[in-house]
């Protein structure tokens, strides 16, 4: 009740009293007893009123208190990085803190007393995720107990957020619903460094697998290429078997030349190197190929000459499987594009971009794991080489892709090494 009403109802409430009590002294109380039924009335009316105002003093500072602990609360949630949400038994929003409702983009939304789907009309990005989020409610209900999944949200920029979300059911002595706290953790860096844990342990498994055998094959390679080689001089009826077997005696040389560069961390030594010399090579080496393939390479590349502090031949072996990767994956006709710029934090950026057949989501999130291959005759090894001298640089490597329409690479390499 409002103030104003309350003080209405006193001022009214006093004069009723004020009134009646003279009209019961005038017309009923002889005159005998006035003074003591005048005493007694003020006694009674001072009782009253002060019982009242005790009433709403005793209130107040419940009030107070009820106000200062769920100010306490709401500092307390909105501190957390985690998102919290307090949901009634209808599944109507009681309380969230700031994360919540920054992440659901809720900010200027009044949501208090709304349900999810109520609340989906004011974020229409997030509108799928938030009428699910009454199904998943409903499911931990049903279930009585508390409930614990993952949960993957898409973010506005194309990123992706991991959550662990537990929600708690609360139930009334009977048995019907009186609550539900969410709350949901953000564990995508977590999840991404056991996703880097993984891959290293496989790197780990590969590099030990690489030092144990690469030279033992290596040994009997080269006497069976020697002895090959003989016969096709010697030979000359059976020339396309003995190319065939030369051809996949080099294809295994070549798969022992990149286990062994995975065996063990080497030490580079890095020297400066303009990146047109390094790219010009390399689409030098490669043209024919691309020829080949009837393939265009096209360069992007400022005349300036920019310098990077690099170790020039694992560039070139890096820039050779992504432009070879590129040719392969182009239909004839198609173009390879390599762009060069400086970007801010002193960094360079290579970009080769293809119109080919593109590559897959899930493909995408495997690339660069070792013996993962869509070739039929690959290792994965190329593209797992390939991750190991961008970060052996400090460098970053992103994929880009849609099929049939082509993939876009792009590598950020700090210009200088510190810390070598």
């Amino acid at each position: 009740m409002k103030k104003s009403k309350l003080l209405f109802l006193y001022f009214i409430g006093s004069f009723i009293w004020i009134y009646a009590s003279n009209y019961l002294l005038t017309h009923f109380i002889p005159s005998s007893f006035d003074y003591y039924f005048e005493r007694l009335k003020e006694i009674f009316y001072i009782i009253v009123t002060g019982g009242i105002f005790y009433f709403f003093i005793l209130n107040k500072e419940e009030l107070d208190t009820t106000k200062e602990e769920e100010k306490r609360l709401s500092t307390l949630i909105n501190s957390m990085v985690d998102f919290v949400n307090f949901k009634d038994g209808d599944g109507r929003w009681i309380q969230a803190n700031e994360f919540g409702l920054k992440l659901f983009q809720l900010e200027d939304v009044d949501y208090r007393g709304k349900k999810d789907s109520e609340l989906a009309q004011y974020s229409k990005f997030y509108s799928k995720e938030l009428i699910f989020c009454e199904t998943s409610d409903e499911e931990t209900w049903l279930s009585g107990t508390v409930t614990r999944c993952e949960e993957i949200l898409p973010l506005p920029d194309g990123t992706f957020k991991t959550f662990d979300t537990v929600k708690v059911p609360l139930f009334h002595k009977d048995g019907s619903r009186e609550g539900l706290v969410i709350i949901g953790r953000d564990v995508t860096e977590a999840r991404e460094m056991e996703e880097r844990l993984r891959k290293t342990e496989k790197l780990s498994v590969v590099g030990e697998l690489s030092a144990s055998v690469a030279h033992e094959i290596r040994n009997p390679l080269t006497s069976l290429k020697g002895f090959v080689q003989l016969l096709q001089r010697e030979d000359s009826k059976h020339q396309s078997y003995y190319q065939i077997m030369l051809d996949e005696l080099n294809r295994i040389n070549h798969i022992v030349s990149e286990l062994l560069l995975l065996a063990k961390p080497q030490h580079i030594k890095f020297s400066k190197m303009s990146i047109q010399k390094v790219l010009n090579d390399v689409v030098s080496l490669l043209n024919v190929e691309a020829s080949l393939y009837n393939v265009q390479i096209k360069e992007n590349i400022p005349e300036e000459i920019l310098f990077l502090e690099c170790e020039p031949n694992q560039l070139k072996q890096l820039f050779i499987n992504l432009i070879k990767n590129s040719i392969e994956a182009t239909t004839s006709g198609g173009t390879i594009t390599i762009t060069v710029d400086q970007v801010e934090n002193n960094q360079l950026s290579i970009t080769i971009k293809d119109n080919g057949c593109g590559i897959s989501k899930d493909r995408l999130e495997r690339l660069g794991e070792p013996f993962y291959s869509s070739k039929e005759k690959g290792t994965g090894l190329g593209l797992t080489v390939s991750y190991k001298i961008v970060q052996s640089h400090r460098g970053t490597i992103q994929f880009d892709s849609e099929v049939d329409e082509g993939t876009t690479v792009q590598i950020l390499f700090p210009l200088t090494q510190t810390n070598k």
